[in-house]
């Protein structure tokens, strides 16, 4: 499926979606809800040693989510499995850690962890009828003290951002383009102050490549700028090809 015709696709189901909340009854919810993992606290092999930092980012009070973390390896090896819910804002906390956790019956190794050996724990944001919201994955080791962040916000799949890749900031109100010089039909508007992955730049040098909604799109290269949050404070964004 071409990128022009996944846009369509996305716009078609948001548009489904916000004329279902409006018939329904049922109090609106909250754009943009994402569980981010944004440092790493401690480290350590056995049950509870290794914690990250994490942030749940425009919950609704009062609404229901899901809570889904997978930590293994990469052979397949399952670590933690912990699934749970919650009303919001309830116990959506601010630090996450690695626990001998089996709660859908989906764990096949056993702590401590292997010291040493990459890991990837990837988290993932559902709402009250376990639809995937936002979902981010990290390696890690054990016994290390940092992480990579390899997962998309908001895809419940992994899309190929390079290690250059980084978060930037809309600055003007922006039309999205499926490819260099060609507006989505119907035109999408990102409004300022969104943030979104950036990947580099086309062949041009004009327009860069980004993920919006699980799609890589592109907007001119004047309408974004860095994100100055307190995860990528203002990082140059990159300036190499990425077509």
């Amino acid at each position: 499926m071409n990128s022009k015709v996944r846009v369509l696709l996305i716009v078609a189901l948001t548009l489904s979606a916000v004329v279902w909340g409006a018939v329904s009854g049922h109090p609106a919810r909250a754009a943009g809800e994402e569980w981010v993992v944004t440092g790493r606290l401690s480290s350590g092999c056995f049950n509870g040693d290794t914690f990250f930092a994490v942030e749940f980012r425009n919950l609704t009070p009062g609404a229901t989510y899901y809570a889904d973390t997978i930590v293994k390896d990469l052979a397949g090896t399952v670590y933690m499995d912990e699934y749970f819910w919650a009303i919001a804002p309830g116990p959506f906390d601010n630090d996450w850690g690695v626990f001998d956790e089996n709660d859908r019956g989906l764990q096949t190794g056993s702590f401590p962890l292997p010291a040493g050996v990459r890991l990837v724990m990837t988290v993932t944001l559902r709402d009250a009828s376990e639809q995937v919201l936002s979902t981010y994955s990290v390696e890690f080791t054990c016994d290390g003290g940092g992480f990579q962040l390899f997962g998309v916000p908001g895809c419940d799949q992994f899309l190929p951002i390079s290690a250059s890749s980084v978060v930037g900031s809309f600055v003007a109100d922006t039309p999205l383009y499926w490819a260099p010089g060609e507006l989505t039909n119907p035109l999408i508007t990102i409004p300022a102050g969104k943030t979104a992955w950036v990947l580099g730049t086309d062949a041009s040098g004009q327009y860069y490549k980004i993920i919006w909604a699980c799609s890589q799109v592109y907007v001119p290269v004047g309408s974004m700028g860095p994100n100055f949050d307190a995860v990528w404070n203002g990082r140059a964004l990159p300036t190499s090809n990425a077509d």
